[in-house]
């Protein structure tokens, strides 16, 4: 790990849950805040400095207004090539209980506690700012869109928006609901909601301007992938229905009555509502009523416009979801095309014809040129990882870029997303109450900032997930409940084995692993390439010093969905995807790579189901334990067979070099490793954790190409290590069995002879193996070592077992 420097002491005044105050010992002080941040103190709250305690008053929230400059930061960073921008806005944290996919209305969670919520507030105004008439969010799935829009619509809309405000407890509302109407008590709730909200505090002016007053059309289309053309067509009326049903029942809750002319349109709406839960009895009607979902959210918005006396803002979430089920369709032609045309339709009023709408935001991952369809609704203003301006590729990379402008894009943009003063108050919320982490906080943030950072966002670099950062503190919460008894050490381990792929869990692939399946050997070789840029980046090698080859270039032409249908392999529209998707980063203003450890995870999982599909019906089995069982008995059959299947992906393409063939059986072993090959029969289960699997780790004289370690455990007793050197075996050769061999014994004697088994410093078991790799040939050469204590002499073996 790089050496860290820790900060100067500052003045903190920061509040804390009165039940969990800060050991006067401990060194989880203002020492782990970021260098140079002012800190805001709380009406209520006060810090005691000598014994490094708080004195709690109303709520537990941490406030922080920050002037920092990412690069000037003393913690360890991999490259100064995407600086975070000065902020001027205050970071605040509420709450003590981190949970993943939390609703800017959530409240409470487990035991009670309050949900941990990181204030996101300024969209609102940034938004506002920004978008003149319709703007378009392209952003990773769990990068808060739907967060965002939530917090948008309960500021905004001047309904009850009673299913957003429902499981809001009444005891919030000081002086009780006693008298109070419903729209009463939901004013009540949102306002308490907004209480003490950045918005409020930096903008007293907007926020009366602007909360509850506008009518608010929200609209969410995740559900809109019906396996078949009705289906489909069903599920996009269900979108207009539930808006209006919401509306309905908002209405009807606050007793109040309409105009005339909204009432005939109110008429109307329930007619083709009624039709449409007709037609849904029998689904092969709906084909009658292509329009049918046009002409509800027409009359809605007529409706809307007439009731509340102004036009409204429409929030649209997963707006892409529709498009994509259609390119991703086995319909036939026809449906196709009709289903275009519908979404055409739909999407051309909704955000071009419709007079009734003042602004408009779209949110999903992927852009949809909604010009390419003919509706004319494509000007648009976009918030994307994608650079689409020459202006914003050259903040990419460029150290001393102008401040964060406190409003419009910059206040849009960096709303989603974690920035780094955000975590570091989650890490002083979550792990306050654990006073065995409070030395450990470096080693916590440097993780995180390892598993879950390098995110380039417009000009925003330095952007955290937060979907994975909340479930990596969970983690980190649960594995440590009883490490009272735990060294310092363990807690260490902990703090790393906490770190894991979440985000990827969340949901598939879906059209990645679509081009995957159609065009594997392309695929490979891109992803090996990832794989190399990505290891050299991570190890602080900047990249005006990499070998041109070893970057990858940035896509230059714009994204189309239909790209990825065109017969054969489009490597540019490919990275575009893998960008938007949030698979790549922009790394500078004219390369990409993998942002970081969580997403080479995701990588090499999409890689196992292709890598090893070949072995399912081979001599390859995924067995659990398998690997390991022949390693222990010094055998090295196996392995060569899983690397042999691997590389032989690459068999018709061009010559590959010695790297590249060890990135693919590195990847190769650390996919067959998730399937537990290598889990010790002992082990109860299969833990990520519980191995380590390196490429180029620096022991000895030099660098080995390949470390793995298998951990003692409370299963597992005798920590176990295996060193690989390869040796690349030239196309020429490739026939001659006694090349190879001797290639192999030419790694194996180089792995003693420059002392690379040092990294195996604290296991008592190991296996030395000298591999060589050709086109379609792998052979190895291979001994067993084994001594009674980590401070021992090696001596051969035979066998572990």
């Amino acid at each position: 790990m790089p050496p860290r420097t820790r900060s100067g002491r500052g003045k903190k005044t920061d509040s804390l849950s009165a039940s969990t105050p800060i050991e006067s010992e401990s060194k989880f002080t203002a020492s782990s805040l970021p260098p140079g941040a002012e800190v805001e103190q709380l009406a209520g709250s006060s810090y005691n400095e000598q014994s490094h305690s708080f004195q709690e008053g109303d709520e537990e929230h941490i406030t922080k207004r920050t002037r920092v400059d990412d690069e000037k930061l003393q913690t360890p960073t991999r490259n100064p090539v995407a600086p975070v921008f000065s902020s001027r806005s205050p970071t605040r944290v509420t709450g003590n209980y981190v949970g993943a996919g939390v609703g800017f209305a959530s409240i409470k969670g487990a035991r009670n506690q309050k949900f941990c919520k990181v204030d996101k507030t300024l969209v609102c105004r940034g938004f506002w700012d920004y978008v003149d008439s319709v703007g378009r969010v392209h952003l990773p799935r769990r990068f808060g869109k739907t967060y965002n829009l939530s917090t948008m619509r309960l500021f905004f809309s001047s309904s009850l928006e009673l299913d957003e405000t429902q499981d809001i407890p009444d005891d919030v509302i000081e002086g009780g609901v006693a008298g109070l109407s419903v729209a009463e008590i939901c004013r009540k709730k949102r306002e308490w909601l907004f209480r003490d909200s950045i918005l409020k505090k930096e903008d007293p002016d907007f926020f009366e301007q602007h909360f509850g007053k506008h009518p608010v059309i929200f609209l969410s289309f995740s559900r809109c992938r019906g396996p078949d053309f009705v289906d489909f067509l069903s599920q996009l009326g269900d979108v207009m229905i539930k808006a209006y049903n919401n509306w309905l029942f908002d209405f009807e809750e606050a007793k109040t009555a309409l105009p005339e002319a909204a009432n005939r349109a109110k008429l109307r709406l329930d007619n083709r509502t009624r039709k449409y839960d007709e037609s849904k009895e029998n689904p092969e009607y709906i084909l009658g009523y292509k329009r049918l979902a046009l002409d509800i959210f027409e009359d809605f918005s007529m409706l809307s416009r007439r009731h509340f006396g102004r036009r409204h803002i429409l929030l649209a979430d997963e707006y892409d979801v529709p498009f994509i089920t259609v390119y991703q369709s086995d319909w036939s032609a026809s449906q196709k095309q009709d289903a275009l045309t519908i979404l055409k339709s739909l999407f051309g009023f909704m955000f071009k014809d419709d007079t009734s709408r003042e602004k408009g935001l779209m949110a999903g991952v992927f852009p949809i040129s909604l010009g390419d369809l003919g509706s004319g609704a494509n000007n648009f203003r976009d918030v994307t990882m994608v650079p689409t301006k020459q202006s914003e590729l050259n903040y990419i990379g460029a150290l001393g870029a102008s401040q964060h402008t406190m409003g419009g894009i910059d206040e849009l943009v960096d709303s989603f997303g974690f920035n780094r003063s955000e975590v570091g108050s989650l890490a002083e919320i979550v792990l306050a109450p654990h006073k065995h982490l409070h030395n450990q906080i470096e080693d916590v943030m440097w993780t995180i900032k390892q598993w879950y950072d390098g995110y380039q966002l417009y000009r925003f670099g330095g952007k955290y997930n937060p979907w994975s950062v909340c479930f990596y503190f969970n983690s980190l919460i649960q594995s440590i409940s009883d490490a009272e008894s735990y060294s310092d050490e363990d807690i260490s381990m902990l703090i790393k084995s906490s770190a894991q792929n979440y985000w990827d869990e969340t949901g598939s692939p879906g059209l990645i692993e679509k081009q995957m399946e159609l065009y594997p050997g392309e695929f490979c070789t891109l992803a090996n390439e990832l794989f190399r840029e990505y290891a050299l980046y991570s190890n602080l090698q900047p990249l005006t010093s990499m070998p041109h080859d070893a970057l990858v270039e940035l896509p230059l032409a714009k994204f189309r969905l239909s790209d990825l249908t065109t017969g054969h392999f489009n490597r540019d529209a490919l990275l575009s995807l893998a960008l938007y998707a949030g698979y790549l980063t922009v790394r500078s203003p004219t390369t990409v790579g993998i942002p970081n450890g969580e997403l080479r995870c995701v990588w090499e999982s999409i890689l196992t189901r292709m890598l090893l599909r070949s072995t399912s019906d081979s001599q390859c089995r995924l067995e659990k334990g398998k690997l390991l069982k022949e390693l222990h008995r010094g055998k090295t059959d196996y392995l060569c067979q899983l690397i042999k299947s691997s590389c032989s992906v690459l068999a018709n393409h061009k010559n590959h070099k010695e790297f590249e063939y060890a990135n693919i059986a590195v990847v190769t072993i650390n996919c067959a490793a998730r399937y537990g090959v290598i889990t010790h029969p002992d082990q109860p289960d299969i833990s990520s954790f519980d191995y380590t699997i390196n490429r180029e780790s620096a022991s000895g004289q030099g660098n080995v190409d390949w470390v793995t370690l298998l951990h003692s455990t409370a299963n597992v007793r005798n920590a176990f290590g295996m060193v690989v050197e390869f040796k690349h075996i030239p196309d020429d050769q490739v026939e001659s069995s006694r090349a190879g061999r001797g290639k192999a014994k030419r790694g194996f004697k180089q792995i003693s002879d420059k002392h690379y088994n040092m990294t195996m410093d604290r296991c008592v078991e190991c296996i030395h193996v000298g591999m060589s790799i050709g086109r379609g040939v792998v052979h190895a050469e291979s001994q067993l070592y084994k001594r009674d204590s980590s401070d021992a002499e090696w001596i051969e073996v035979d066998t572990l077992l």
